[in-house]
């Protein structure tokens, strides 16, 4: 579990990509067609037990499991778990159960909640399924956890991803070859490969019908209602950047005909008629999210506009102007608006700042010039400009080293040579702005969180609203509750409610 005293959070899983992919060696067509007569040639065809379907195997179940864990790493560490234990383990239960019903039920199914607020979900090779605290806060039962969830499982049996695994392959490939030159740079790595590997899980309309097939195939096996996967897409089409901060992420990575909700109801129909009718559990469900982080945790740093504040480690950083930014648990990265150069601050596990410094300009390939240790701000620093050759050209860049409250922070800005000039000046006085966090109200500010109201009386949630008034709009309370404004609620009913005020 990451400590949050010592975290830089996940904002995006995506950025930086394009500026990564200009200093990537480039996979020529020749070898890339030769690879991939090579991965043919090892596989065989298989059918799938899950979908009926016969399919080049190109990745045995030991590969899937062992990707399906080193993803699984890298997600942790660079998107982070929510930290609720209790939480954890519901959805650990839950999702077990329903792939103990599935046609691979001996995968080393691992379920996990990742503190992020964005309305997302996702399967990895081998049995490892996502869930964000965003999306739970959306959810109103156990019955439609278990819908995504059975959803994604079928991705899963239904090796969606192991097919798209040898174009996966060869652009990682890629990816780790580059930063080969500079391990210091790893940081910005693992950024840019997390948003590689979620990107190569955008599936096709058949790959989606088809996990909802088996999503509600191992929900009813489970003993699940198979209605309330329509019910969750009913929800996620009626968010809007409002709820919660984020556009549904999951039908950005799940494209989503329009006839989805229709093809459910299908399926269902077509079901043996003399099957239960299903669980739906709705306030056992609510228990378990009550009380969960709503948006974003500001506690974990934020940005205005080009300046970012991080309360839990007491410092303020200013990127340069109309760069885009992303926060995540081991970086703060700031990409320029052509994507041709970064800023980043991550941690130094060294002791020093002298002995951060020594590690970084002493690397193989990289020429130095350092400056005498100082300080920025007051703090203990060393510091100092370098170049390093790489296959497509030479890199220049800026270095420090920043001693502060018990951590050395690594903050690096480069890009290539013939830019440098364009940028220097804006870099190295965005590193020089690193200083103490004093204001007091950033330093007070705290997260949003999901509270449950049992109702005492009838009343419509525009009422609700005005009685126990919430931190989010009308209109996010409509989709968090899955309910209009004027519709008649029960006595005895759990509501939703925010508290907090939204800080973004």
């Amino acid at each position: 579990m990451i400590m949050k005293s010592t975290s830089i959070h996940s904002r995006s899983a995506n950025g930086g990509i394009s500026f990564v992919s200009h200093i990537l060696p480039r996979l020529t067509h020749p070898f890339m067609f030769i690879a991939i007569g090579i991965l043919v040639a090892m596989g065989g065809c298989a059918v799938n037990l899950a979908t009926g379907e016969r399919h080049l195997n190109l990745t045995s179940e030991a590969q899937e499991i062992s990707m399906g864990q080193q993803a699984d790493q890298q997600i942790s560490a660079s998107l982070g778990l929510y930290p609720d234990e209790s939480l954890q383990q519901y959805i650990q239960q839950l999702g077990a159960s329903l792939a103990a019903t599935s046609e691979r039920p001996d995968l080393p199914w691992t379920f996990r909640v990742i503190d992020d607020p964005m309305v997302n979900a996702f399967a990895l090779p081998g049995g490892y399924i996502y869930v964000t605290r965003g999306i739970l806060t959306h959810f109103n039962s156990e019955a439609e956890l278990a819908g995504v969830l059975g959803h994604e499982i079928g991705h899963v049996t239904a090796k969606h991803s192991v097919h798209r695994m040898a174009t996966q392959q060869l652009s990682q490939l890629g990816m780790g070859l580059a930063m080969i030159f500079i391990p210091e740079l790893q940081p910005y790595a693992d950024i840019a490969g997390a948003g590689l590997g979620l990107l190569f899980l955008k599936f096709s309309r058949d790959d989606e019908n088809q996990a909802d097939e088996l999503g509600v195939r191992y929900m009813s096996r489970a003993g699940h209602d198979p209605n309330q996967l329509s019910s969750v897409m009913t929800m996620l089409d009626g968010i809007s950047g409002d709820s919660g901060g984020r556009v549904p992420e999951w039908l950005a990575t799940h494209p989503s005909p329009g006839n989805r909700r229709e093809h459910i109801a299908e399926i269902i129909d077509a079901m043996d008629s003399d099957t239960p009718a299903g669980s739906i559990n709705r306030e056992s469900y609510l228990r378990q999210i009550d009380g969960i982080i709503f948006g974003v945790n500001p506690r974990e740093g934020f940005f205005k506009s080009n300046v970012f504040y991080h309360p839990d480690l007491k410092f303020r950083y200013d990127f340069p102007a109309g760069w885009k930014t992303m926060n995540q648990k081991q970086a703060v990265v700031a990409v320029s608006p052509k994507e041709d150069a970064v800023v980043v601050i991550t941690f130094s596990d060294k002791k020093s700042t002298k002995e951060a410094a020594d590690a970084f300009f002493t690397q193989e390939g990289l020429t130095a010039q350092r400056s005498a240790d100082s300080n920025i701000n007051g703090l203990r620093t060393s510091s100092g400009g370098f170049t390093v050759q790489t296959e497509q050209g030479v890199l220049q860049g800026f270095a420090a080293f920043v001693d502060y409250d018990r951590h050395i922070y690594q903050l690096l800005g480069y890009t290539g040579q013939p830019n440098w000039s364009n940028y220097e000046q804006g870099m190295v006085k965005s590193i020089h702005s690193f200083n103490r966090l004093t204001d007091s109200s950033i330093l007070s500010v705290k997260p949003q969180h999901l509270k449950l109201v049992t109702l005492t009386q009838n009343m419509s949630l525009e009422e609700f609203n005005r009685k126990y008034p919430s931190g989010v709009s009308l209109e996010v309370l409509e989709l968090i509750n899955q309910t209009k404004r004027n519709e008649q609620l029960r006595a005895g009913q759990q509501v939703k409610r925010i508290i907090g005020e939204r800080f973004e």
